[in-house]
């Protein structure tokens, strides 16, 4: 089978100085998906900085996939406004750990959403803010030699009859992996778009994700 970057969100052999764009629709597993990863990474002893954006980090959950005594290895900043979002991002490339492995930031575009009034000239400074936020993350790939994860949602096109991540352009820009997750009949797949061509098929469980043979 074909290594491909889509494979590193199953093993946790994320690649250094990388930054990974997975989008997909509401609850099709992406939050699953990348804390199990990063699950794997801690019970290595490896920190990991999560941004939850849209308050989807479920605790429960949390306890679920990731050991008692590895709680500790997982730093978790949630902002609530989009200031707030910049300010945790900045901080964190300012002030990186020195033994932070990943960071993800869940929900990417959420609060940027939630403060667009639809008129352009007014939303452009929330475009450019959110651009500068991605060129940080990916710079903190670069510069922390560390892998970044960003997770949003999509948005529906019509006219061309296909879905795209919200803010797209911006995010999939910066981003040297993209991974769109799919969901067919309880099946997810994981569908890398760049810099590749392949995909996965997967089980969301207790435990976390099961891998499916192709």
């Amino acid at each position: 089978m074909t290594s491909l970057h889509v494979d590193d969100l199953f093993t946790a052999a994320f690649k250094p100085a990388t930054l990974y764009l997975i989008y997909g629709e509401d609850k099709v597993g992406k939050t699953t998906l990348v804390l199990s990863a990063a699950s794997k990474l801690m019970e290595r002893g490896e920190r990991v900085l999560w941004v939850d954006c849209g308050a989807r980090l479920y605790l429960p959950r949390v306890k679920q996939l990731v050991k008692p005594d590895k709680l500790d290895m997982m730093y978790v900043a949630q902002p609530r406004s989009f200031r707030q979002q910049l300010e945790s991002i900045t901080n964190i490339h300012d002030h990186l750990p020195k033994d932070t492995r990943l960071v993800v930031c869940d929900d990417f575009t959420h609060l940027h959403r939630l403060e667009l009034t639809g008129n352009v000239s007014k939303d452009l400074p929330l475009y450019e803010a959110l651009t500068f936020q991605a060129a940080l993350l990916k710079d903190l790939a670069a510069s922390g030699n560390i892998s970044v994860v960003v997770v949003g949602l999509v948005h529906e096109i019509p006219v061309l009859n296909v879905s795209a991540p919200v803010a797209g352009r911006i995010v999939s820009y910066w981003a040297d992996c993209v991974v769109r997750l799919v969901r067919r009949n309880g099946v997810r797949e994981a569908v890398e778009e760049k810099p590749a061509a392949g995909s996965r098929r997967f089980t969301l469980t207790d435990e976390g994700v099961q891998l499916l043979e192709r």
